[in-house]
């Protein structure tokens, strides 16, 4: 039998906490632009070194706002992952843009970087990788490649929160 994680021993230790939380905000009515959003958001950012952080209700979400936030939009490609979720897809799509996919490294699963630069083209507006099972992509690579093309990085750590690439948390990078 494969025993998956067993969380009711760690929320026993924190039901109370949790239960003032979720008690303070549904009291207060503000689900959203609350104030433990702004405390999220903050702590967030401070957390993975960034100057800013800001909630929205979806990695999804965050991906397509980023893209529109660079005017990314019809007819634009951007370079992403072949085995990445559906939802990197779809915000990339939503913007109006077309993925193109690079394979994986074998050992790691993670974006061959080197595959990247030959998948530029000229309607390229953006690299998009992203960090997953907990790893980071090899991003020094990335970086060198997106600033000798001019082009912006945006790094989908949905599935990597936390995770470190040289003492730098993921989606500080980029």
């Amino acid at each position: 039998m494969i025993h998956y994680w067993q969380y009711l021993h760690e929320y026993e230790s924190l039901r109370g906490e949790i239960r003032a939380v979720v008690d303070r905000v549904f009291s207060s009515g503000k689900l959203i632009l609350g104030p433990e959003v702004s405390a999220f958001e903050r702590d967030f950012a401070l957390y993975c070194g960034s100057a800013y952080g800001v909630g929205v209700n979806s990695g999804t979400d965050a991906l397509f706002l980023s893209l529109k936030a660079l005017g990314v939009g019809a007819g634009d490609e951007v370079i992403t992952v072949s085995n990445t979720a559906v939802p990197t897809v779809a915000a990339i799509r939503a913007a109006g843009a077309l993925p193109v996919f690079v394979d994986v490294e074998p050992d790691t699963f993670l974006m061959d970087v080197r595959l990247v630069e030959p998948a530029l083209s000229e309607r390229t507006r953006c690299i998009l990788p992203v960090h997953l099972f907990g790893q980071p992509v090899d991003m020094d690579p990335l970086v060198e490649i997106a600033a000798g093309n001019g082009l912006p990085l945006i790094e989908d750590c949905a599935q990597a929160a936390g995770a470190l690439y040289k003492g730098r948390t993921v989606g500080s990078i980029g």
